[in-house]
């Protein structure tokens, strides 16, 4: 797939910081890889990520940050993966596909509507509690809740709560259109709160969305590309 986004980032006093960025993504016989490459603005422009998502459970999925400051890319290590990405409410293992053999699933609901892009669709209500010291450490997540459409068979919404600091993170996904035949959310919308304070809130937007696109080659995904910058 490819696309470019517009990240907006808004902190509780409202002052809200906007990103451009590039992303690529590749499915290869047993996982998924991802670059993302930022335009603007320019205090970030040139840095990039790098991730590699493996299905198989048992190995570590591998994501570089590339910043030019430091001409170099640095291996992103499993403590630090529930960590913000770029300063948003989403957080590195946010930008990775879960392992489903590493999560406890209760159907909390087998019928439940949601209001998705002015329509009500009709969802399964899922919990999901990491089951592994792996996946705890990782998302630092204690359990999230999401609501799967039944007719897209993807989530439109997910409550998760957070250890650290006793916080929650709703991320709704909006704007879901189908493109080469799959659906796909041009819009994210992700916030963290505590308590009822908002603490953040951030937008992704995506656009130029391509699936099965020849620009994207296995050559893109090495660490060489990604200190290349754009």
């Amino acid at each position: 797939v490819k696309s470019r986004l517009v990240m907006k980032i808004v902190d509780r006093d409202g002052r809200e910081r906007e990103r451009v960025v590039q992303s690529r993504g590749l499915e290869f016989e047993g996982g998924h890889k991802q670059i993302m490459l930022f335009e603007s603005p320019e205090d970030v422009r040139g840095t990039g990520m790098l991730s590699i998502d493996y299905d198989a459970g048992e190995k570590d999925d591998d994501q570089w940050l590339y910043l030019p400051s430091l001409k170099k890319s640095t291996r992103i290590s499993s403590g630090e993966k529930s960590g913000s990405f770029m300063g948003t409410d989403l957080s590195y293992s946010d930008m990775t596909q879960s392992d489903p053999d590493h999560y406890t699933y209760t159907m909390l609901k087998p019928s439940v509507k949601v209001k998705l892009d002015g329509k009500a669709e009709d969802c399964w209500l899922i919990e999901s509690v990491p089951a592994t010291k792996k996946a705890q450490e990782e998302t630092g997540y204690i359990k999230s809740q999401v609501w799967v459409s039944k007719d897209k068979l993807m989530p439109v919404q997910v409550k998760s709560w957070i250890r650290e600091g006793r916080r929650l993170k709703y991320i709704s996904f909006k704007d879901i259109e189908k493109i080469d035949g799959l659906w796909f959310a041009k819009t994210i919308v992700a916030r963290t709160k505590k308590g009822k304070q908002v603490e953040s809130t951030t937008v992704l937007q995506f656009s130029q969305v391509s699936f099965n696109n020849s620009e994207v080659t296995p050559d893109l995904f090495q660490q060489s590309r990604l200190e290349q910058g754009l």
